[in-house]
């Protein structure tokens, strides 16, 4: 789901729920290269070398819960039904970027689109659209947190409404979206520390959203929402939040005054 300057991307690789498969066991699994496998493990390792001490507490347990393979592409029915087990949350399979109307109704029942493909080799530093380590690394490990998934499935629930209104918030709610689940902060009792998917699955960001580089403002939704983005350089501009009650708490109020419950 991305808007502002990627819509020439959105354009390009968006697709339809039809073309997602709602039922995840009813894919076949892909067989993937030994290349395959081993950038997988580049990636893993890539990210273990700079993640400790850079991730949030929820992160790093839910991390472990699913409980990603090093040295394998995991297959989507593999950590679906972990994550389903934990939260109730699950995955289902598409091809590419899910258009934003279609991504709500998704997240409103509690499914999260995946791809199932892995960047080439050359591509480990950074690929302009979100491959199935992104997606797996990035999104599954807050999937199984009570409070991050109930924030989550509310944000669907709004996005549903506003294209149901034909709402303004169709414009806000992607932005709110890249500056939590993609580049959230969250200020913790021994420090700042990463939550966003986008930072997650990228060593650049994980070490560029913390360093003095980024201008790091209170999470002020109002203003989260009014603020483009880019999705072609590394990201400046960062939100911070206090916890993931208080997100789920101003989200909560925030779509109430904008009749969006």
């Amino acid at each position: 789901m991305y808007t502002d300057e990627a819509a020439t991307l959105r354009a390009d690789m968006q697709l339809s729920v039809p073309d997602a498969v709602l039922d995840i066991h009813s894919y076949p699994i892909p067989q993937y290269t030994d290349v395959e496998h081993q950038t997988w493990a580049t990636l893993i390792a890539n990210q273990q070398a700079v993640l400790p001490g850079r991730l949030c507490h929820a992160f790093l347990e839910g991390i472990e819960k699913v409980g990603f393979p090093c040295d394998r592409i995991p297959s989507l029915v593999e950590i679906s039904d972990k994550i389903e087990a934990l939260s109730g949350w699950k995955l289902t399979r598409v091809s590419g970027i899910v258009p934003d109307e279609d991504f709500f109704k998704l997240l409103a029942q509690r499914i999260f689109p995946s791809t199932d493909f892995i960047r080439k080799p050359d591509e480990i530093g950074y690929t302009p659209a979100p491959d199935m380590f992104h997606d797996l690394l990035g999104h599954a490990p807050l999937l199984v947190h009570p409070r991050f998934a109930a924030f989550f499935e509310a944000f669907g629930k709004a996005g549903v409404r506003a294209f149901e209104l034909d709402h303004p918030a169709k414009v806000w709610l992607p932005r709110l979206y890249w500056y939590t689940v993609e580049f959230g902060l969250i200020q913790e009792a021994n420090g700042l520390h990463i939550f966003g998917a986008g930072i997650a699955s990228s060593p650049q960001e994980v070490m560029f959203s913390l360093s003095d580089q980024t201008r790091k403002h209170a999470f002020d939704i109002e203003k989260v929402a009014e603020t483009a983005y880019d999705i072609w350089h590394m990201q400046e501009d960062l939100f911070v939040i206090e916890s993931f009650d208080a997100l789920e708490d101003d989200f909560s109020k925030w779509t109430a005054k904008h009749g969006l419950n």
